[in-house]
C-alpha cells in the first residue's frame, strides 16, 4: 500500500510540474559548458622576418622567417600551410608557437621573395584556420658607405680631426679594421657605435697634407657579404699654429711645485683666445695668459768669449708666442698632474692650434741643500737647478723658469739660492719661497755668487744696449748700497741661446755662470771674466785697483784653506797649453802642473781636475796635495770627456759630468768616483756642472 501511494505521486500533477523547471537548468548548464570550456576559436598568425629592421620588408641575406601563432598548433598543417616563392629549401624548428623557417643557404642579394600561409592549420582542439597570410620582402644589396666625415675631398680639415664612417648595416668589425688603412701612415684607434666606425688619430695629422682612406675587399658585413673597395680623401688645413715645447716636459718627474705650465708657439698669439685655454687634473686654479719670454738676444751684442748660439734656441721675436698658466698656489708634492690644452687658442691670423694633454709629477720642494748633488737639468724642457741626494735618489727641481738657467750659487749654509736666467738674476729660499727678483729694469746680469758672509751677491752687468758695467756687489741686507768693484769684464748677451744642460762642447763654464771665488774673509775675489775670460784678481775693499793677470781660464777657480790661495786652471799662451796655477792674494802667480780646466779642491787641500789626453778627449786627475801631490789618472776611456768635478764634503767622493766624445753638448748624466778610482757610478741619466754642497 505504501509503495502504491509513492508511485502514485509521480502519476501526480506535482510531479511533472517539478519536471519542467529541471530541464530548463540542464539546458542552460550545457550551453554554459559548451561556450566556456569548449575551444572553437581557429589560430591566428602574424609573419616576421629575423635580421631586419623593425616592420622593414629589407631583410639580410641569412636572413629566417618566424610565423607566429596566436596559440599552439598541430605542427604538420603549419609547416604545410607555409610556402615561399621563388622556393628555397630550408628547415623547420618551432620555439613555443612560433614556426621557424631557415634557409640551408644564402639567399641571393637584392631578390624578391613572397611568404604565403594557406588555409587549414589547425590548433589541437581541431580549429581550422580560414584565412591565408603573405607577405613579400626583398634581399638587400651589397653593403655600402653611408656617409664619411670629413666629406669626401674636403679641404682645410683640422688637424685634431676624427673620421666618422657610417655604414648602411651592421658590418665584421674585425673584417672591416682588416681592410683599412690612412696613407700617409697615421696611428690611430678605433671605436663602433653601431654600423659606426670612429678613426681617432694617436696624434695631430700633418699640416697641408692629403689624407686617403681606403677599406679594401677584407670588409664584409655581419652577413659576410662583401663590401665593394672603399676610398675617400681630404686635406688638412694649411700650415697653422704650432706647439714647440711644452713645459714640463710630459711624463717628467720631480717637477717643483712652483712650477709654470707653458705651451711654445711658433708664432704670436691672439690673447683673446687662451682664456681657460689651460686646464689642470686634479683641478687648480691660476691664470692663463699669453707672454713674451725674457730675452738677452734681441739687445746690441758685443763680441763674447761665449759659445755660438744653439741651433735649437731662437729669439722671441715679435708677439707673445707662449700661453702660461700660473697656478694661484703651490701644486701638491709628489701628485701627478694632467695637462689639457684645448683648440681654441689662435694666432693672431685667426690659424688654430691643435688640442695637447700630457702629464707630469711633482717632487718635494727641500728644505735644505747641504749635503746634495746640486745641477743643471732641462729634462722639464728648458735648463733648470734640481738637486739629489748623494746617491741619486730624490731628484726634483729647484728653479722653475721658462728661459734656461746660466748659472747658479748656493749660500754656505744651503738655505738660499741665486741664479741668473735670460738677463736677469733672482734670489730665493730653496725650497721655491720668498722669491726676489735682484736685476733692475734696463740692466742685464749674470753670475750670481754669494760672498763668505751671505750678505752680498757679485754680479756681472750689461746695460739696456749691451754696453759692459764690469762686476757689482749687490747688498742683500738693508742699508747698504750696490758697488761697482770691477769696472769692465762683464759677459756679453745672449745667455737664452744655450741649449739643453748649457753644455758648450768643450771644457769649462759658460761665461754667463758663476766664475768667481773668494778668499776666506771675503776680502779678495779672483773672478775668469765672461768677456774674455781673463783671470783678474780683484779687492773688494777697494783699496787696489783690480789686476788682471797674464792668465786665461775657463771655469771657476777655488779658494784652499789650507794653503791659503786661490787654485785656477788657466793658459798663459791663449789656449795653447792649460795648467793648474795658484794664485796669492798679493796676484803672485805659479804654475802647478797640468790641468785642462775645471778644478776642486777638498777639505783636506786634495785637488781634482781635467786633463786632456793625447786623443783630444778630457778625463780626472787627481792629487793628494795642491803643490806638491802625485797626479793619479781616474777615468781614461776615450769614449768619454769627464767634466765639473766636485769633492763631496768629507773629500772621500768625487762627483763629475759626463759627456760622449762624438756629442760634446749632449749631457752623458752625472756620475760618481772615489779618489782611488774606484766606485765609478752612476747617479743621473741627464745633467750638468754639478757642485756636491757642504
Amino acid at each position: 500500500m505504501e509503495v502504491q501511494n509513492r508511485l502514485g505521486w509521480l502519476e501526480s500533477g506535482r510531479f511533472l510540474r517539478a519536471l519542467g523547471p529541471i530541464a530548463g537548468l540542464i539546458l542552460v548548464a550545457t550551453v554554459l559548458y559548451n561556450a566556456t570550456f569548449v575551444d572553437r576559436v581557429p589560430p591566428s598568425f602574424q609573419i616576421r622576418l629575423s635580421a631586419t629592421e623593425p616592420n622593414s620588408s629589407l631583410a639580410m641575406t641569412l636572413t629566417t622567417i618566424d610565423i607566429v601563432f596566436s596559440k599552439a598548433v598541430k605542427q604538420d598543417t603549419a609547416q604545410n600551410a607555409f610556402s615561399i616563392s621563388p622556393h628555397v629549401d630550408g628547415s623547420y624548428n618551432w620555439q613555443g608557437t612560433t614556426l621557424i623557417f631557415t634557409p640551408s643557404e644564402k639567399l641571393p642579394l637584392s631578390a624578391t621573395f613572397k611568404i604565403h600561409i594557406a588555409a587549414g592549420v589547425q590548433d589541437l582542439a581541431g580549429n581550422s584556420q580560414g584565412n591565408t597570410g603573405d607577405m613579400t620582402f626583398t634581399t638587400v644589396g651589397a653593403p655600402k658607405v653611408k656617409s664619411i666625415s670629413p666629406d669626401n675631398q674636403a679641404q682645410s680639415i683640422p688637424v685634431d680631426t676624427t673620421i666618422q664612417i657610417t655604414f648602411d648595416r651592421l658590418m665584421d668589425t674585425q673584417k672591416v679594421l682588416a681592410g683599412l688603412s690612412i696613407e700617409p701612415d697615421v696611428s690611430y684607434t678605433t671605436t663602433w657605435n653601431g654600423p659606426v666606425l670612429t678613426i681617432t688619430p694617436n696624434r695631430p695629422l700633418s699640416f697641408s697634407t692629403t689624407y686617403y682612406v681606403k677599406i679594401g675587399d677584407q670588409a664584409v658585413d655581419t652577413d659576410a657579404t662583401r663590401l665593394a673597395p672603399y676610398t675617400t680623401n681630404f686635406k688638412t688645413v694649411d700650415m697653422g699654429l704650432r706647439v714647440s715645447a711644452l713645459i714640463p716636459t710630459p711624463n717628467v718627474a720631480g717637477v717643483s711645485v712652483r712650477t709654470p705650465i707653458a705651451v711654445f708657439f711658433d708664432g704670436p698669439i691672439d690673447p683673446a683666445s687662451v682664456s681657460g685655454a689651460i686646464r689642470l687634473t686634479p683641478p687648480v686654479r691660476g691664470t692663463t695668459k699669453a707672454i713674451t719670454l725674457p730675452d738677452d738676444l734681441e739687445a746690441s751684442v758685443l763680441p763674447s768669449a761665449s759659445a755660438s748660439p744653439s741651433p735649437a734656441a731662437s729669439s722671441a721675436a715679435s708677439g707673445n708666442r707662449v700661453l702660461v698658466f700660473t697656478p694661484d698656489q703651490p701644486l701638491a708634492a709628489h701628485t701627478t698632474y694632467a695637462v689639457s690644452m684645448s683648440s681654441s687658442v689662435r694666432r693672431t691670423d685667426g690659424q688654430a692650434s691643435s688640442e695637447q694633454s700630457w702629464t707630469f709629477t711633482t717632487g718635494e720642494p727641500p728644505s735644505n741643500a747641504l749635503n746634495q748633488i746640486v745641477f743643471l737639468s732641462h729634462r722639464g724642457g728648458v735648463a733648470n737647478v734640481w738637486l739629489m741626494n748623494p746617491d741619486g735618489s730624490n731628484q726634483r727641481q729647484v728653479t722653475a723658469e721658462l728661459v734656461p738657467v746660466s748659472g747658479f750659487n748656493v749660500s754656505g749654509d744651503g738655505n738660499t739660492i741665486a741664479y741668473g736666467s735670460g738677463g736677469v738674476v733672482k734670489r730665493m729660499g730653496i725650497g721655491g719661497d720668498n722669491m726676489q727678483t735682484l736685476t733692475a729694469d734696463g740692466w742685464f746680469e749674470y753670475a750670481p755668487t754669494f760672498t763668505p758672509d751671505g750678505t752680498a751677491l757679485v754680479v756681472a752687468r750689461r746695460d739696456s744696449r749691451g754696453q759692459d758695467q764690469g762686476y757689482w756687489r749687490i747688498p742683500l741686507v738693508s742699508g747698504a748700497d750696490q758697488k761697482q768693484v770691477a769696472p769692465d769684464g762683464a759677459p756679453g748677451l745672449g745667455s737664452v741661446a744655450l741649449g739643453g744642460e748649457g753644455l758648450t762642447g768643450t771644457v769649462g763654464e759658460p761665461a754667463w755662470a758663476p766664475r768667481a771665488a773668494f778668499s776666506a774673509d771675503g776680502t779678495s775675489m779672483l773672478v775668469v771674466r765672461g768677456f774674455d775670460n781673463m783671470v783678474e784678481l780683484v779687492d773688494m775693499t777697494g783699496a787696489r785697483q783690480p789686476v788682471k793677470l797674464s792668465l786665461a781660464g775657463n771655469s771657476r777657480p777655488v779658494w784652499d784653506q789650507i794653503d791659503n790661495a786661490f787654485y785656477v786652471a788657466a793658459s798663459p799662451d791663449q789656449g795653447l797649453s792649460w795648467s793648474y796655477w795658484r794664485v796669492s792674494v798679493s796676484g803672485a802667480t805659479i804654475r802647478i802642473g797640468s790641468a785642462a780646466g775645471d778644478l776642486t779642491t777638498s777639505v783636506n787641500g786634495s785637488m781634482a781636475f781635467a786633463v786632456r789626453a793625447a786623443d783630444g778627449s778630457t778625463h780626472l786627475a787627481f792629487t793628494g796635495a795642491a803643490a806638491n801631490g802625485t797626479v793619479g789618472l781616474l777615468t781614461s776611456d776615450p769614449s768619454w770627456n769627464e767634466v765639473s768635478p766636485s769633492f763631496s764634503p768629507d773629500g772621500s767622493v768625487i762627483v763629475f759630468g759626463r759627456f760622449a766624445t762624438t756629442s760634446p753638448t749632449s749631457s752623458a748624466g752625472i756620475w760618481i768616483i772615489r779618489p782611488d778610482g774606484t766606485g765609478l757610478t752612476n747617479l743621473a741619466l741627464d745633467g750638468a756642472y754639478p757642485r756636491w754642497l757642504p
